[in-house]
């Protein structure tokens, strides 16, 4: 009887010791995968975050390691600093993510801490708990950031695009939205940054205008391969640092700037921190969003934090016209010193299209009188930066006359939308002289 009494100890001491450990890995790297990291990434890190802590209590030469656990740890961490660069943008964030885990290994090694971290989360999650229970009978859904009058508006509607999808998103190695019919062997990349209506979140991987227009450049045998390099929320300033670590960027590379929409909004967009500090670190914003769709504590901060509150000045939007001026003028710089070309072109949104149909003016309203006005005033004043330069479009007028109307919100479009923007650029490059 006490022999079978020790081995369900034994047995309940090997099990018990693992499962924790992968407790205690999927809440260490549980905020990689919120502050932006794919999916698939946030696996392969959780299975080897998990095992680095696992490893000690399983090997038994590693017991009289006191910190073979922390070794290990260092070396994850300044490999996740280098890898993560595409995905995690900002050095603040990736510090802050490599200084928790770091805490969680330490924290593990050490019972006596564990146990006190343990009833602390514990008791906070308890907390976080019934504080959600509370946000949920004090706001209601259709005030959520997930569940808007947009939403509504358009799911009702026979003449614009329909339900928001949901369609299968996948991410290249380097954490790049991937774009189908790549070439094996090219000559030379078009590579094109910008936000959320670059990334093309409404539409599946086929379907991003970057790969409407890798498939237009292979009919014409152009041998480029197009890469996609947006981003929810990015604006030019942030995309031109992720330009410059783009190390192979070579001689006769493409690179265009589909901007706009985020560029006009911090003309009129003035936040106060804590925003303020979300505007430094976008994968703050990130987080976040990501929680939002899961927490209405979450949402409750995502409108009040990342939408913010808005005002509008002519200091604001003077501003704003110097920081893309000066985004320009370094992405450019960039492109001169290795030969490649720039080429900035300016996006259309809801307010450029000409003549509007009655979804188009119904949808409008839902954002206020104020939007489109602000909205037209940031895009005069965009114009003239972009046509200084040699190379440059104009977008806006791309969805004129396309039924019925391509707009899910003020930006984003479906995919009838984003084989306009794909003509227009192949014909722009063409034009140009950029590709034959």
């Amino acid at each position: 009887m006490n022999s079978s009494r020790l081995l369900l100890v034994r047995f309940l001491k090997t099990s018990i010791e693992p499962l924790g450990a992968l407790v205690w890995a999927f809440i260490a790297v549980f905020p990689i995968w919120l502050s932006g990291c794919t999916a698939k990434r946030f696996i392969v890190y959780f299975v080897l975050f998990g095992l680095l802590l696992i490893s000690p209590s399983l090997i038994a030469q590693f017991r009289k390691i006191r910190f073979f656990a922390e070794f290990i740890a260092v070396a994850f961490c300044i490999c996740f600093l280098i890898f993560e660069r595409s995905s995690v943008t900002s050095l603040v964030m990736r510090i802050l993510l490599v200084l928790f885990l770091l805490l969680a290994v330490i924290t593990y090694g050490r019972p006596s801490i564990r146990r006190i971290v343990a009833v602390n989360f514990v008791i906070l999650v308890c907390l976080l708990v019934v504080t959600e229970i509370g946000f949920r009978f004090a706001t209601s859904a259709e005030s959520s950031s997930q569940y808007q009058s947009v939403e509504i508006f358009r799911n009702s509607r026979t003449d614009g695009p329909g339900m928001f999808p949901d369609p299968i998103k996948t991410s290249t190695a380097g954490g790049l939205r991937t774009t189908t019919d790549q070439p094996v062997s090219y000559s030379g990349r078009v590579l094109i940054l910008g936000g959320s209506t670059t990334f093309c979140a409404e539409v599946p991987d086929d379907m991003t205008f970057s790969s409407i227009l890798q498939r237009l450049l292979n009919d014409r045998h152009a041998k480029r391969r197009v890469e996609n390099f947006g981003k929810s929320a990015a604006t030019s300033t942030d995309r031109v640092t992720v330009l410059e670590k783009v190390d192979d960027l070579s001689k006769g590379d493409i690179v265009i700037f589909y901007i706009g929409v985020n560029e006009a909004g911090v003309g009129f967009t003035q936040r106060v921190l804590p925003v303020g500090i979300i505007n430094k670190v976008p994968e703050l914003g990130t987080v976040i969003q990501k929680a939002s769709s899961y927490s209405r504590i979450a949402d409750v901060l995502f409108r009040k934090l990342v939408f913010g509150s808005i005002e509008v000045s002519e200091q604001s939007k003077l501003d704003a016209v110097q920081k893309f001026k000066k985004s320009m003028d370094d992405a450019k710089e960039i492109t001169d010193k290795v030969g490649a070309t720039l080429v900035p072109v300016l996006q259309a949104n809801l307010f450029t299209r000409n003549p509007s149909t009655a979804y188009d003016n119904d949808l409008g309203r839902l954002y206020g009188s104020e939007l489109s006005i602000v909205m037209r005033d940031m895009y005069s004043r965009l114009q003239p930066v972009i046509q200084s330069y040699k190379y440059h479009g104009d977008a806006t007028a791309v969805m004129n006359n396309l039924e019925p109307s391509p707009y899910f919100d003020w930006m984003h479009v479906n995919a009838e939308g984003d084989k306009r923007i794909a003509a227009y650029l192949e014909k722009l490059l063409v034009d140009s002289q950029l590709i034959d």
